[in-house]
């Protein structure tokens, strides 16, 4: 379900303008455990992976982990602590994570806000990505600064019932439902 959400929502919408020169490149690793010590050590050696791999063979990867983090407040204190690792790893200025989540939720906003869909994912998950390779695309797009509002927009025109039918299994995973649902984190 994973790489069907980045096709259909992420590249199909349009919220990563960068996404799809590198999607038949994307690693897509589940995490199957369910303790912070074996997440995060299986987290450290992908981000190693990516960081030591040519970009072109690994451009980038999602860290998918569909057995933990269902509450938001305890993955975005795992997402700290990752943060942290890279920098002491010394991947800071090579590499950066992007964060998203089924229940995701940017302060500040209502929580109906259908912006939070711009971050919601079927399972909770770590992006990394190359610095180098955001900088290469922000070239070749207009107002890059500009990307978080338009895709926060997008998402309130097309509402609930537009994501479901870009995405209709969206409609059975904790995105919509509430709950965490621990079924099928990547099509791979």
């Amino acid at each position: 379900m994973t790489e069907e959400w980045v096709r259909r929502l992420v590249v199909g919408e349009g919220l990563c303008p960068f996404a799809s020169p590198v999607m038949d490149a994307l690693r897509i690793h589940v995490c199957g455990a369910t303790d912070d010590n074996t997440v995060t050590a299986e987290f450290m050696t992908l981000l190693q992976q990516v960081a030591e791999a040519s970009p072109s063979d690994l451009p980038t990867a999602l860290f998918v982990v569909p057995n933990t983090y269902s509450d938001f407040d305890e993955y975005w204190n795992w997402t700290l602590i990752c943060d942290d690792l890279l920098v002491q790893m010394g991947y800071e200025g090579l590499l950066q994570l992007a964060t998203f989540h089924p229940r995701y939720e940017f302060e500040g906003e209502d929580e109906s806000d259908m912006s939070h869909f711009t971050n919601r994912s079927p399972f909770p998950m770590l992006h990394i990505i190359r610095e180098q390779d955001i900088e290469d695309a922000l070239k070749q797009v207009r107002n890059p600064d500009r990307i978080p509002e338009r895709n926060r927009q997008h998402m309130r025109r097309i509402g609930h019932n537009g994501l479901l039918a870009v995405m209709p299994a969206l409609a059975d995973t904790a995105v919509f439902a509430g709950r965490t649902n621990h079924t099928e984190a990547s099509d791979n």
